[in-house]
């Protein structure tokens, strides 16, 4: 009883305890859960107009446009990206989805819009849009796919295909959306060029802006000819000037910053050691039955079994080889930065390249195919149509498209198909068609042409290129790190790098860049800048990029907006001065009233210059460049009159015209519209740039990419 009424009197007490507690659970629960709404609302990578793009989003599209290149270079290359092709990568996703973002809006406001029924129409209907054409060979194929994709009882399909099927589904809701934007960019900029088409009051002042034709003889007053220290230019002048001119002087964000960089560079002591490996394996190199297997394991240079043209060669392999037998092995022997030995695997003579076509099947062994393509093969040798059998049944759609075409070869590319296509391509003088399986399909496979043939040669390389050791890894990273620790302010970093042997550099960066100094993948580099305080190593660390070490300080920090007037003065300055001193000049030699051309040049202590071929749809003057201002004045002047002064982008002129011609062979209604033309796409490209500053665009990809 004592102890419960203890706790009746520590009621009060209790509560607010308990009242504490709750209210911290709550607190911290809203802490907990603002964090997350807080990351939720950060994570943009570009807003445009209020719509945003999530990472997720934006990291989804950079996969499949990676995905995209990746097979092109495989394809057509034989290789993967290059290094340094993300950024690039990024930066193509991001100007794409800004302008399909903003068309979309401006399509918007103008009441564009994609129907139903017209959608239908490209994806399955009688104007399939060309994305969905190049991948399905009839409309029958496409109409069974979406049967497929699209069936709503998948129980007759394995799980695996199941998986395949709805993964199918997912990228064709992909692609329609991209029919979608397409269709409406399309339609959008067809309506601005439609409204930026000429009518023939267009074309006729386009033809007589280049009808008429003058000759002129002026003479010119450069700027220089004054002394900037007679020209006085006041704060007032530059205030106004900078406020009138303001919006000139626009900038994105950026920083400047310094670097260092040490190239990571092999020592004398790694050349050496590379020389005695190579020097080690030389006799197994002459010696060994297996030169791929061998060299598998030991060259910088991927071997080869295909014979190449000896006048091909460069000059050291083909002195090599017109010198040798067979078996010879030559080396090893330094070029450039790496060691190499040559061994002369064989020689013959054999047609440089062929011209190939044919018609590709999958490697399927089940009947019903290997039946198919017998009967394909016996048509073709009664001398059926290949274009048209490589078109309706070749998997190669790429090759089948042009009549099962693949172009010009030589042994290196047919290789790649295996040896019996290589001999049939190459020592053979078959102009039949061969039945020929590869590591890619069942080809049936025509020569249309060999071209003659040449002396050719297969020679195994032995490379290995120096490289940097370890130990030299470390002494270049730590000469450059105790530097950095000695010198890690701003004022320090630049002043002490001379006496240690140090170059300090200085670029600016975007927020757009990619590249900076002579760095084509410097990114990252960027990245962190962009993400660090003025005056501090940026990531307090070292960099190792595209085989440098690089130490980064931000030096200076610039924000959107307006450049400071401090900063656009030297340019406000020149203008004004320029100004200032056409003023002078012009007022001189009003003064002074010439009365012909060659009194203006005595005055000017210059001479009298001629200009011909002028018409008022020249670009440039010869000797002189861009002077709009006199082309257009000397183009609308009266012949024989004195004119002037005209203040110019190189100084003051006057001129008199001295012949003017007009053509008076009818407009080319045809010939005019085509330049007109090409002035609208130039207007179309300027006019998308206004559309894009026109619109609210905020960028974020600094913080995450």
């Amino acid at each position: 009883m004592a102890t419960l009424q203890k706790i009746r009197n520590k009621a009060g007490f209790l509560v607010f305890i308990i009242g504490i507690a709750l209210l911290a659970f709550i607190i911290g629960d809203f802490i907990n859960s603002g964090q997350a709404f807080f990351r939720m609302a950060q994570d943009k990578v570009v807003v445009v107009n209020g719509k945003k793009v999530t990472t997720l989003e934006f990291s989804e599209l950079v996969n499949r446009r990676t995905e995209e290149l990746q097979n092109m270079f495989r394809q057509q290359y034989g290789m993967s990206l290059p290094e340094g092709y993300s950024a690039r990568i990024n930066k193509d996703v991001f100007d794409q989805l800004v302008q399909e973002m903003v068309i979309s809006d401006a399509a918007a406001a103008v009441g564009i819009e994609i129907s139903k029924e017209e959608m239908a129409d490209m994806l399955q209907g009688d104007h399939i849009a060309p994305q969905i054409q190049q991948m399905f060979s009839s409309k029958a194929e496409l109409l069974n796919f979406l049967q497929v994709i699209f069936s709503d009882d998948l129980s007759q399909y394995p799980e695996n295909a199941v998986e395949q099927i709805m993964d199918y589904r997912t990228k064709w809701l992909d692609i329609e959306q991209e029919v979608k934007k397409q269709r409406i960019s399309d339609k959008y900029l067809n309506l601005l060029l439609k409204t930026m088409a000429p009518n023939k009051y267009d074309l006729q002042a386009s033809y007589e802006n280049g009808n008429t034709t003058v000759a002129f003889d002026y003479a010119l007053q450069p700027y220089t000819s004054v002394s900037d220290g007679d020209i006085t230019i006041s704060d007032e002048e530059i205030s106004a000037a900078y406020n009138k001119e303001k919006n000139r002087y626009k900038q994105d964000a950026h920083r400047t910053i310094k670097y260092i960089t040490v190239e990571i560079t092999p020592s004398e002591a790694d050349d050496q050691t590379t020389g005695e490996k190579i020097d080690a394996l030389r006799e197994t190199f002459s010696s060994t039955r297996d030169m791929a297997g061998f060299l598998a394991f030991n060259t910088d240079v991927p071997y080869s079994e295909a014979f190449v043209a000896v006048s091909s060669m460069d000059d050291e392999m083909k002195n090599f080889v017109e010198k040798s037998q067979v078996g010879d092995v030559y080396g090893p022997f330094h070029d450039k930065e790496a060691y190499k030995m040559y061994r002369l695997m064989g020689k013959h003579i054999a047609p440089d390249s062929v011209k190939v076509r044919y018609i590709m099947f999958p490697l399927n062994n089940d009947a019903a195919t290997t039946l198919r393509i017998d009967s394909i093969f016996t048509e073709l040798k009664k001398g059926s149509d290949f274009n048209e059998m490589a078109l309706q049944y070749s998997a190669d759609r790429n090759s089948g498209q042009n009549g099962g075409e693949i172009g010009w070869i030589s042994e290196v590319d047919a290789l790649q198909f295996g040896q019996d296509f290589n001999d049939f391509c190459f020592n053979s003088d078959d102009k039949g068609v061969a039945r020929i399986t590869s590591p890619y399909g069942i080809h049936l496979v025509q020569v249309t042409e060999r071209q003659k043939p040449v002396e050719k040669a297969n020679v195994a390389q032995l490379v290995m290129t120096v490289r940097a050791s370890s130990e030299t890894y470390n002494t270049l990273y730590n000469k450059l790190n105790q530097y950095i620790a000695n010198n890690n302010k701003l004022e320090d970093f630049e002043s002490n790098a001379a006496n240690e042997g140090l170059l300090v550099n200085t670029a600016t960066v975007s927020t757009d860049d990619v590249t900076f100094g002579k760095f084509t993948d410097g990114r990252e580099i960027i990245q962190k800048a962009f993400n660090s305080k003025k005056g501090r190593l940026v990531e307090s660390k070292i960099f190792n990029i595209e085989n440098n070490f690089v130490a980064v300080m931000v030096s200076d920090i610039s924000e959107k907006g307006y450049m400071p007037k401090a900063a656009a003065e030297p340019y406000l300055r020149q203008e004004l001065l320029r100004q200032k001193k056409g003023d002078k000049i012009s007022a001189d030699l009003q003064e002074k009233n010439p009365v012909n051309i060659d009194a203006v040049a005595n005055i000017m202590n210059s001479k009298v210059e001629e200009a011909k071929f002028i018409t008022f749809n020249t670009g440039s003057i010869a000797g002189l460049g861009s002077e709009f201002a006199l082309i257009g004045a000397a183009t609308s002047a009266e012949k024989g009159k004195l004119q002037g002064p005209i203040a110019g982008n190189r100084g003051v002129y006057m001129f008199t015209v001295t012949d003017r011609r007009t053509n008076d062979d009818p407009i080319d209604v045809a010939a005019e519209g085509e330049k007109y033309n090409q002035k609208v796409y130039t207007l179309l490209n300027q006019f998308m740039t206004v559309l894009k500053e026109k619109s609210d665009i905020e960028d974020n990809r600094i913080k995450f990419y």
